[in-house]
């Protein structure tokens, strides 16, 4: 029976020796990459942990608060609109009403989509709620469009059943489309001897590392074949392992292979430092392509709608039960003060005084 427990899930383990000065120079060099990679695959898998807990959190703890918000705004809505035909209002007054009705409508129907408010809106707004979104996402799109083209200098025009998906999509192919064209004009170019020869030591490269790849994947198609083991348990766990290689290959996921490699040497009691050299220096470029991914996926986060939601609500765990706490807090005197406001506003004579002091900004 494999022995699993020896083994961190997820992780490939490194090339050990009783003494690492028995470790030769690229031993050392692929124990200092796997690593590498090692903590950079756990820490996005960690962050990933965090911004599922704090979600689950928020569906938990923040969006009732939200929705009682959002249920004590409708009812302000609609408080307004008993008022507007009060004999006791003057037309100012009531202009601003109508204001204060449109402005809260429009919000809570385009935020949390209470479309129920939709005649209301309408009642009192120059522009139905339906025209005055389509012209917010025709300005949105020129916006968008305008930014495309001053910065990024691509032509993309969208219409109002563009997706982020369709977008992005677009600005990928444009992308290409100036890559191949760049490449098109050197190609014309008359390269040099250098030129030639870097080319051809890169294509030698890939096909080492395709190579590399399908030996992996072949050396380990053979270890993990299940019908010729007869023992019961082993069979199926070669069987799970064999369908987590032949995913891993299908998605040219290198690193993953040679972790599944690895860990069945383990398992199998054999020494990771039989790898020969060249194995190992294949394996070195596959993973510093690996290294540079995970990098890249990491900074790029930085710039994700994530990176805003996980500065919000995540971090350690006493550093989210702070934010947590200090949220929650938030929106309770927020619902504190809007009740407060509801029973105010009740009584006409205070509605007026506040009508009076109020200003749009």
């Amino acid at each position: 029976m494999p022995k699993e427990d020896a083994i961190v899930k997820g992780l490939v383990p490194q090339i050990s020796a009783k003494d690492k000065s028995q470790l030769s120079k690229l031993q050392r060099q692929f124990n200092n990459k796997i690593d590498k990679i090692n903590k950079l695959k756990q820490k996005l898998v960690e962050r990933q942990k965090v911004l599922d807990h704090a979600q689950a959190r928020v569906q938990e703890e923040i969006r009732p608060l939200i929705m009682q918000l959002v249920d004590g705004r409708v009812k302000m809505v609609k408080l307004l609109d008993r008022s507007y035909d009060k004999s006791l209002f003057k037309k100012r007054e009531r202009d601003k009403i109508a204001m204060l009705i449109e402005d809260l409508s429009y919000t809570l129907i385009e935020a949390y989509g209470v479309e129920e408010l939709i005649e209301l809106h309408d009642k009192y707004a120059d522009v139905s709620y339906e025209d005055a979104a389509r012209q917010a996402e025709e300005e949105s799109r020129e916006i968008t469009e305008d930014m495309l083209r001053n910065v990024f200098g691509l032509d993309i025009e969208l219409d109002e059943n563009s997706s982020f998906d369709d977008l992005q999509s677009q600005m990928e192919q444009q992308f290409d489309e100036r890559e191949k064209e760049q490449e098109k004009k050197q190609s014309a170019r008359k390269k040099t001897a250098t030129q030639l020869a870097k080319e051809e030591k890169m294509k030698a490269e890939m096909e080492n590392i395709s190579k590399a790849s399908r030996r992996v994947y072949t050396e380990l198609a053979k270890m993990l074949h299940p019908d010729r083991e007869k023992d019961e348990a082993a069979r199926v766990w070669k069987e799970e392992a064999m369908k987590k290689v032949t995913q891993a290959y299908k998605q040219d996921d290198f690193f993953e292979l040679l972790r599944l490699q690895m860990e069945y040497m383990e398992n199998q009691d054999q020494n990771l430092d039989q790898l020969s050299e060249q194995q190992l220096k294949y394996y070195l470029k596959i993973l510093n392509e690996q290294a540079k991914d995970l990098e890249d996926e990491d900074y790029e986060f930085n710039f994700s709608p994530d990176a805003d939601f996980y500065r919000q609500y995540c971090g350690t765990p006493k550093q989210m039960d702070q934010k947590f706490g200090t949220a929650r807090n938030e929106l309770k005197k927020q619902l504190t003060q809007l009740k407060q406001d509801i029973q105010n506003f009740e009584d006409p004579a205070y509605l007026r005084a506040f009508l009076k002091e109020f200003r749009f900004r």
